[in-house]
């Protein structure tokens, strides 16, 4: 994190209870518009992010198997509410179409009209709409900043898509000439632009596969009963992605100031998952049961935190405005105690411990250098590099503010099979970046065509590092 925004959290924290905080806020928003104005995002750049990310990729969505589907069916169920007693519902940026498919299947008396900027997402809404044999969707290629309906429509919802919009407040406006019902299913944001995450459970989808997992290991199930279907991406690697993606987290405040003369209605929830468990697409009987076990337990989570006035602490918020029935939020998120660590308690078979990095930490562009890494099976699986799909010793090179430079780092083989418990160390091999500057050496573990031990939930080891001009 840079070191200006953690300035600004630390002073946003002790303007929450003080007078500063009118001088910290359009200070703190000033700051925050300037870099979102200097960054390279674009309209043009949003939409080949979105086309990379969608490209090649159809699976059905629809079933519990797919640990997805978790947040799809409860983003539906806390939409549900708000959808119209008849007309049209428009879903604006909405991506491969997979909460619109799914609001359109349990209201088949309303007509729901799919929008976004890329062309391989709404291809694979029309795959997914077909597959639901759905007969009340339409979805189209367009820009969904500058779609003008052509009528009055029931409501306008936008999930997981207002912070890619480059104008809220001119969308909103025009927004309000053709409903008076907005949905929007959003990250929470703060201040400073980022996502405030006061609570946070994405450990809850990896414990739940861990306990799966664990299960069918005792139970002799050598591995799941399918293969992946066709069409999907089992490489242990993030796809490529071209292009950038606007990125803008909204306060409380923000949404305020775009939505004057409509009420705020809010609910958070803690659906909204940015970690899936390895192997997300692969289908088995056992996955489908615990993907049912799992969303009831979300959906649970979610109701205690309500009950409790304690959801608006969560990541994500349902936002319901109407237009003309008042002004501003009519709810407040409580004061919030921080983040709190959670152990999960439940072993997986990718826990790992880093316990020792020894080597350089400056290099020439383009070296190859030699380090030691001392760490530690957690987990209950042993690790071999000799085994059809290979466990590995690898890295990645991020930024100082964490995003990747280079995600692919070169192989390097365990010393030998790792069971729980044991502890080795590693010669790793590591070439550094090609260009200069300050970044960081990301260590990490990689099964081999599975995944990538930092997807399946286990922090890296970061080593700060400097590349040299040669």
């Amino acid at each position: 994190m840079a070191a200006w925004q953690k300035a600004i959290e630390g002073f946003t924290a002790m303007g929450e209870r003080s007078t500063f905080r009118r001088v910290l806020k359009p200070l703190t928003r000033a700051v925050r518009e300037l870099r979102w104005a200097r960054g390279d995002w674009s309209k043009t750049s949003d939409q080949r992010f979105h086309e990379s990310l969608y490209g090649g990729r159809d699976f059905d969505p629809f079933t519990f198997a797919y640990p997805g589907y978790v947040t799809i069916r409860r983003f539906a169920d806390l939409a549900a509410e708000f959808l119209p007693a008849d007309g049209t519902v428009l879903d604006l940026g909405c991506g491969p179409g997979e909460i619109t498919c799914e609001l359109a299947r349990r209201r088949p008396d309303l007509r729901f009209v799919g929008i976004d900027h890329s062309t391989e997402a709404i291809a694979r809404a029309r795959k997914n709409a077909e597959r639901a044999g759905l007969v009340n969707t339409r979805f189209e290629a367009g820009d969904a900043e500058a779609y003008t309906p052509p009528g009055e429509v029931g409501l306008v919802a936008m999930f997981d898509a207002f912070h890619h919009v480059g104008d809220p407040a001119a969308l909103v406006q025009r927004l309000g000439r053709h409903t008076s019902h907005v949905l929007l299913i959003e990250p929470r944001g703060n201040w400073h632009g980022g996502w405030q995450k006061d609570l946070e459970f994405d450990w809850l989808l990896a414990d739940m596969d861990n306990i799966r997992r664990r299960v069918a290991h005792l139970c002799g199930d050598a591995g799941p009963a399918e293969a992946p279907p066709a069409g999907a991406n089992a490489a242990a690697r993030v796809p490529t992605l071209e292009g950038e993606p606007v990125e803008r987290r909204y306060a409380l405040d923000d949404l305020e100031r775009f939505f004057v003369g409509w009420r705020l209605d809010l609910r958070g929830t803690v659906a909204g998952f940015e970690r899936y468990p390895p192997e997300a697409q692969v289908v088995s009987p056992d996955r489908e049961r615990f993907g049912r076990m799992t969303y009831e337990l979300v959906r649970s989570v979610d109701e205690s935190l309500a009950q409790r006035d304690r959801d608006l602490l969560a990541k994500h918020w349902v936002v319901h405005a109407e237009r003309g029935a008042g002004n501003g939020a009519t709810r407040r998120p409580p004061a919030a105690h921080g983040p709190a660590a959670v152990p999960t308690g439940v072993s997986g078979p990718y826990d790992v411990v880093y316990l020792h990095y020894a080597g350089p930490t400056d290099a020439r562009p383009d070296d190859r250098l030699l380090a030691t890494v001392r760490l530690q099976n957690r987990g209950w699986e042993p690790w071999s590099s000799h085994a059809e799909r290979p466990v590995l010793a690898s890295y990645h090179w991020l930024d100082r503010d964490g995003q990747v430079l280079e995600f692919d780092g070169l192989r390097t083989a365990l010393p030998r099979v790792l069971g729980p418990g044991e502890t080795c160390e590693v010669a790793l091999q590591v070439r550094a970046p090609g260009r200069p500057g300050r970044c960081i050496l990301a260590i990490d573990l990689v099964h081999e065509q599975v995944t990538w031990f930092s997807q399946a939930g286990q922090p890296c080891m970061e080593v700060p590092f400097t590349v040299r001009r040669a």
